[in-house]
């Protein structure tokens, strides 16, 4: 596994497009692009910028074929700042279309409403792998690595997910259910929260 900072375009070309095909069948990229046809290519306008962030205020952890990526905020940076969320919301119109934005907005306040305010802890904001790579082992990887950064800096760590699937997968690695909520006419949301580990019990 690679840990990468502030990587050039060609490599945020690379992994939007396979973020967009690991995500394709999220509850909540169906709840905000309910096409088909749409969805794909809006998914990866939505990754790019995204991309862009992290890899410059927190790091992207992937592997050498860019098949699998884990996108991780450091403690103080999540939820972004209201100067963040303007710099990113012509490209997140321009990505997901005006049609699909106030969902899209809608989304992201909710998640941002279930973080945990007053604490502090690492932010995985994404963890995709190339659906004919997944369950090979990439997943627990990239999230292995990740956490020994956690753990090496005594942080915690926390995520969001609306896959019901995904819970015992990240309950393995220490995470428990912190708190769940429902979008208006979407989904059920879940937030994960891993308190910091010794880094003698790796």
């Amino acid at each position: 596994m690679e840990t990468i900072q502030n990587r050039g375009s060609s490599d945020r070309e690379i992994l939007a497009g396979m973020l967009a095909r690991a995500f394709a069948r999220d509850s909540l990229a169906v709840h905000v692009f309910p096409e088909d046809m749409a969805r794909q290519q809006r998914l990866v306008a939505v990754h790019r910028p995204y991309l862009r962030v992290f890899s410059r205020s927190g790091i992207v952890i992937t592997n050498s074929e860019r098949s699998a990526a884990a996108l991780w905020l450091p403690p103080g940076r999540y939820p972004l700042s209201l100067a963040a969320h303007l710099r990113l919301l012509p490209r997140m119109a321009l990505a997901t279309g005006l049609t699909a934005l106030p969902s899209a907005l809608h989304v992201l306040g909710h998640l941002e409403q279930m973080h945990p305010a007053g604490r502090r802890f690492w932010y995985l904001g994404v963890l995709g792998v190339e659906p004919n790579k997944q369950r090979t082992g990439l997943g627990s990887a990239l999230l292995e690595t990740g956490l020994r950064v956690c753990d090496k800096e005594g942080a915690d760590a926390y995520l969001e997910t609306a896959e019901p699937s995904n819970l015992p997968f990240y309950s393995v690695y220490g995470f428990e259910v912190l708190d769940t909520s429902e979008l208006r006419n979407g989904p059920r949301v879940w937030s994960m929260w891993r308190e910091a580990r010794d880094t003698r019990d790796w």
